[in-house]
C-alpha cells in the first residue's frame, strides 16, 4: 500500500521549457493519472554544461558537467514515480537487512531528531567515528567510473519490475522507463539560437554572439508546439533536428527527479553481496551513490581482500560498470602513543594525507576539509555573489 504523494507549491517549476506553465491541480492530475502518463509525450531535456576549476594539485583544465533538466510536466511525472520507487526501495531494504548501507538520496533521520535528517558532514562523521571505535583497522575507498552514465537498461528494468511485483512493467511505468533510459535531449544554447534568444549584438561597437534578452526576461514556455515542430524538431526542411536521442544500452541523465532513486536502486543486489561479506568479520559497507567505503578490523591483507573481492563482484553489475583506479585507496590505522590512531596508505593514489570521503579527510586523530571543498564552497560564494548582483 503505498502513501499519497502531494504537489506542493513550493514544487512548481517555472524555468523557461518546451512546454507551458501548469497550475498545481493540473500537474498533480497529469502525474497521478496512469492513462495521462502512458500517452505523455515526454520532451528532451535541455542540456548545458557546467564548468569550473576545482582545486587541483597539478594544472589538468576545467571540469565540465553536462547538466540536463526535464521540462516542467515530464518533471512531475518523474517525481511522482520516484515517490513509487522510493516507497518500494526503503521497504526492501528493510526485508534485506540492509538499511544502513546506502546513504545517499535518501532521509535517514538524525538520533531523537524529527529535522531534515543527515548529510554528507552526519555520514563523514559516522564513519571516522567507527574509525575510531575499531582502532587497529582498515579502510577501503572505492569510486564507480561515469556511474550515471553507465547504469545498464536491462538490470534496470528486471530491478524496477521486481520492485513494483510485475514481471511487465505496466504501460505508464514503461513510457517512464523509456523516458529516462532511451532519453531525447537538446543542448540550450542551439534552442535558444533556434528560437531567436541568441544571435549577433552589437557591444562597444562591435559585433557579438550572446544573448538578446536576459534570462528573466525568457518567457516561461520557450515556443508553441508548432515552432517545436519546425525549428527544434526538423519539420522546417530547411532547419533540420537538433534532438539527440540516447540510442545506447546503458546511461542515464543525471539530474533528473527520478535518477538518484534509480542509482540507489541498482546496485542493491551489490548491496548485499558487500554487507554479507564484511559484518562477519566485524566491519562496515557503506556507499554514497558512485562512492564505496568499507571498514574492516585488522591489516592491510584483509583490506586487499576486501577490495578484490568488490572489484570483482562489482563487474557482474553491467558490462560498463567499473571501479575507477584513480580513486581507488586502501588506509591502515593504527594505535600508536597515547590511544592515538596513526594512518598510513597502503594502496592507491588517494589517501597520502588520511582517508578522503565525502569532502573531508582523515588522520587518526583530526578531520580537515578537503582542498576541492574549499574551493568549491569559495566557487559557490563567488557565484551567489555574482547572483545578487545581477538580481539588482
Amino acid at each position: 500500500m503505498t502513501t499519497g504523494w502531494q504537489l506542493e507549491l513550493r514544487d512548481l517549476k517555472r524555468y523557461p521549457h518546451f512546454d507551458k506553465y501548469l497550475p498545481l491541480e493540473e500537474a498533480q492530475a497529469i502525474a497521478t493519472d496512469p492513462l495521462r502518463v502512458a500517452a505523455n509525450p515526454f520532451f528532451p531535456f535541455l542540456r548545458y554544461i557546467k564548468k569550473w576549476r576545482p582545486y587541483r594539485p597539478t594544472e589538468k583544465g576545467p571540469k565540465l558537467r553536462p547538466i540536463r533538466y526535464a521540462s516542467r510536466r515530464d518533471a512531475y511525472i518523474f517525481a511522482r514515480y520516484r515517490h513509487l520507487l522510493a516507497e518500494k526501495y526503503e521497504a526492501e531494504l528493510q526485508l534485506l537487512g540492509i538499511q544502513d548501507c546506502p546513504l545517499a538520496y535518501r532521509k535517514i533521520p538524525l538520533s531523537g531528531t524529527e529535522g531534515p535528517g543527515k548529510c554528507n558532514i552526519n555520514f563523514a562523521k559516522d564513519a571516522f567515528d567507527r574509525i575510531l571505535k575499531m582502532g587497529n583497522c582498515c579502510a577501503v575507498a572505492l569510486d564507480i567510473s561515469s556511474y550515471f552514465e553507465n547504469l545498464d537498461h536491462d538490470l534496470l528494468h528486471s530491478l524496477w519490475c521486481r520492485m513494483i511485483g510485475v514481471q511487465k512493467l505496466p504501460p505508464d511505468h514503461s513510457a517512464v522507463f523509456r523516458a529516462i533510459t532511451k532519453y531525447a535531449v537538446v543542448d540550450r544554447d542551439q534552442v535558444y539560437e533556434r528560437l531567436g534568444f541568441i544571435g549577433l549584438k552589437v557591444r562597444n561597437g562591435r559585433s557579438v554572439r550572446g544573448y538578446l534578452k536576459a534570462f528573466k526576461e525568457m518567457p516561461n514556455q520557450l515556443c508553441t508546439p508548432k515552432e517545436f515542430r519546425e525549428k527544434i524538431a526538423g519539420g522546417d526542411p530547411s532547419l533540420p533536428s537538433i534532438i539527440e536521442t540516447n540510442e545506447l544500452s546503458h546511461g542515464i541523465p543525471q539530474g533528473a527527479p527520478i535518477s538518484d532513486i534509480l542509482a540507489n536502486l541498482y546496485l542493491i543486489d551489490f548491496d548485499v553481496l558487500m554487507a554479507g561479506y564484511v559484518r562477519p568479520l566485524g566491519g562496515c559497507y557503506f556507499r554514497y551513490s558512485d562512492d564505496i567505503l568499507i571498514l574492516l578490523p585488522g591489516d592491510a591483507a584483509v583490506a586487499l581482500r576486501a577490495r578484490d573481492y568488490a572489484m570483482a563482484q562489482i563487474a557482474a553489475f553491467g558490462p560498463k560498470i567499473a571501479i575507477k583506479p584513480a580513486k581507488t585507496s586502501v588506509v591502515a590505522y593504527t594505535v600508536a602513543n597515547a590511544g592515538k590512531l596513526a594512518f598510513e596508505l597502503i594502496d592507491g593514489m588517494q589517501g597520502r594525507n588520511g582517508l578522503e570521503y565525502l569532502g573531508f579527510r582523515f588522520d587518526g586523530r583530526r578531520v580537515y576539509l578537503r582542498d576541492s571543498t574549499l574551493s568549491g564552497f569559495y566557487r559557490k560564494m563567488g557565484w551567489k555573489a555574482r547572483q545578487c548582483k545581477n538580481a539588482r
